[in-house]
């Protein structure tokens, strides 16, 4: 007769492996012999919560002995199952109780520190956590700090743990998928995609890893191989929405979003969830380069937002958001970004609003990305303390607050959390300035210019160019196809007066290789500031999105912007001109594809636009 012992390793092993129903039958088989087992108790609550049977976990709880109340593991897993039941209260006292049985038990610990963080102490995470990882070897806690980080955006300490934790394990799936998402977010997609195939190997059916995949191949340019990954997810997994997203997403990179949509229609139909199914839908059309569409379905929603769930209402309302952005419905914004709780709603009175301002740090928000930043900055000095208000965000994010000429920025990373300032008593989040009264930020679209560079700077830009005949037109480009290529871009321009000037600074330049007559001078860019003078010395910018066009448009420089048909919010026009920098006209492609075959049909308009603009 198998003995306990026995049933229940065999019953971890299972587990372990990802065999969860045979995991189940023998913790059931335990609990028949002994009842309120704590080890199977736990054993059971866990694989449940694997096979996201909550319902299950939840009546397991019930069957919990005295001793499984004063076990901390035990008390830690209740506060999953509670915070999967959307019971962050319960959760967290559950936590608590845990952590004052075993200050140092990690599981109870990395969910202590979730409550903290999105409390935002930051300080007591990095205590809590530095406190368990010196009295525990061992790669959980690393591989709890390293997904924590990443939860909250802090993407280069989130790797330096994962890479820590897969180097005391290198062939755990779960490390292996970790840190090639890790190198995806931080653009290193090379190496990412080793990591991930890893990851795949060892777990071919898991949704995680594959949809990793597809969006590692998405980032280069490999769409048949990242629709491969994503269309395998949603036939392996055909109610599963983030499955589906990605699907569309992908599909509408290659100009196929109208039948995406068409696939996903009676899924979202069936669908037992059916608010996941419509924000699901909403935000399909978003990516399918359809907003007018996502409010259409999400605005009815928007006045009984305070009945939906915490999740949902969150998703619907960042859903909106970038509806509103892109459709350039600005006046809704205020609405929204209150209802997110954001602290323009907490501090209605202008009064207390604008000392609150004075006197606080603004936090770049983990979800907001380089180029948004480049687009809020104008707001920063303005609602704050001009150029002495303090700057939060990642250490990534230091050239680009200097850039726009802050004195002071601390990074949450360099440590989770930097030296308090002494004039900081609050914060704020700068996505959140959206919401602030206009006179208060400059109104909803800010002032134009406001990307400062220093006198030298730019005469050594005029100095150098002087001998070159004028105009002198920046270009851009991008670093691989479907991207917009050198090769690309110079087929769509028209014959121009004057000296075309390379703004390109990184190994983008290699493309510069054969075609004489552009002046190199982004080899002599050193740091952004050397970009920021480059570009505003010059009579007219052209290119893709990216970190040169938001310069010139900061810096008030005429330009074209030259985006794909579903581009990011910043880009929305009016009559062919940027609402966000009005110095810039916006084409945007007629369609999904490769730029060498959408530029023929572009010249006429390339050529009338910089008729126009020089």
């Amino acid at each position: 007769m198998l003995l306990v012992d026995d049933r229940l390793q065999a019953a971890r092993d299972h587990a372990a492996a990802g065999r969860h129903d045979n995991a189940a039958l023998l913790f059931e088989s335990i609990l028949d012999i002994s009842p309120g087992h704590p080890e199977a108790l736990t054993g059971l609550i866990e694989t449940s919560l694997s096979r996201g049977d909550l319902q299950s976990a939840q009546s397991l709880l019930t069957k919990a002995t005295a001793q499984s109340e004063r076990d901390a593991g035990f008390l830690a897993l209740a506060a999953k199952v509670a915070l999967a039941g959307n019971n962050p209260g319960e959760a967290e006292r559950l936590a608590d109780r845990a952590l004052a049985i075993d200050p140092f038990h990690v599981q109870a610990a990395l969910l202590k520190a979730e409550f903290l963080a999105a409390a935002g102490a930051l300080s007591d995470v990095e205590v809590l956590l530095k406190t368990v990882r010196e009295q525990t070897e061992s790669q959980d806690i690393l591989h709890g700090i390293a997904r924590l980080y990443f939860s909250i955006g802090l993407f280069a300490p989130a790797l330096a743990s994962a890479r820590e934790a897969h180097a005391l394990d290198p062939d755990d799936a779960a490390l292996n998928a970790l840190v090639g998402q890790l190198l995806t977010v931080l653009s290193d997609h090379g190496e990412a995609a080793g990591f991930l195939q890893k990851a795949h190997l060892q777990d071919p059916a898991n949704p995680e890893y594959l949809l990793a995949l597809a969006d590692n191949a998405a980032a280069t340019g490999q769409l048949t191989e990242a629709l491969r990954f994503a269309d395998r997810v949603k036939t392996l997994f055909p109610d599963s929405m983030p499955a589906w997203l990605c699907y569309i997403r992908i599909k509408a990179e290659r100009g196929e979003a109208e039948e995406a949509l068409r696939d996903f229609a009676p899924v979202a139909k069936a669908s037992k969830n059916r608010m996941e199914a419509v924000l699901t839908l909403g935000t399909a059309y978003g990516l399918a380069g359809e907003p007018e569409k996502t409010l259409q379905l999400l605005e009815p929603l928007l006045g009984n937002s305070d009945r939906l769930e915490e999740p949902d209402r969150t998703r619907l309302l960042s859903v909106l958001r970038e509806a509103y952005l892109a459709t350039g419905q600005l006046d809704r914004l205020p609405e929204v970004l209150n209802l997110s709780g954001s602290d323009a709603a907490k501090k209605p009175d202008e009064e207390a609003l604008a000392n609150h301002l004075r006197s606080s740090a603004m936090v770049v928000d983990p979800g907001l990305s380089n180029l948004e930043f480049m687009v809020m900055a104008r707001f920063i000095g303005a609602a704050g303390q001009g150029t002495q208000t303090p700057v939060i965000g990642a250490a990534t994010l230091a050239g680009l607050v200097r850039l726009f000429d802050f004195d002071t920025f601390l990074p949450s990373d360099a440590r989770l959390v930097a030296q308090p300032h002494p004039e900081v008593s609050g914060t704020f989040p700068v996505s959140g300035l959206l919401a602030v009264p206009a006179q208060m930020r400059g109104g909803l679209t800010g002032t134009t210019p406001y990307l400062p560079a220093r006198e030298d700077r730019l005469q050594r830009w005029r100095d150098a160019l002087s001998e070159f005949p004028k105009p002198w037109i920046g270009i851009a480009w991008n670093e691989a196809p479907p991207g917009l290529t050198l090769g690309s871009l110079l087929s769509g321009l028209p014959q121009l007066p004057g000296t075309l000037v390379s703004t390109i600074w990184d190994h983008s330049r290699s493309q510069l290789a054969g075609h004489k007559g552009i002046i190199d001078a982004g080899r002599h860019v050193e740091q952004l500031e050397d970009l920021a003078a480059l570009v505003q010395v010059l009579d007219y910018v052209v290119g893709p999105d990216g970190i040169v066009l938001h310069a010139a448009g900061a810096s008030g420089t005429p330009g074209l912007a030259l985006v794909p048909r579903v581009a990011p919010w910043y880009w929305f026009s009016e009559e062919g001109r940027s609402i966000w920098y009005p110095s810039l006209d916006v084409i945007r492609s007629p369609r999904a594809g490769h730029w060498a075959t959408l530029l023929p049909e572009l010249s006429e308009e390339i050529a009338r636009r910089f008729h126009n603009g020089i």
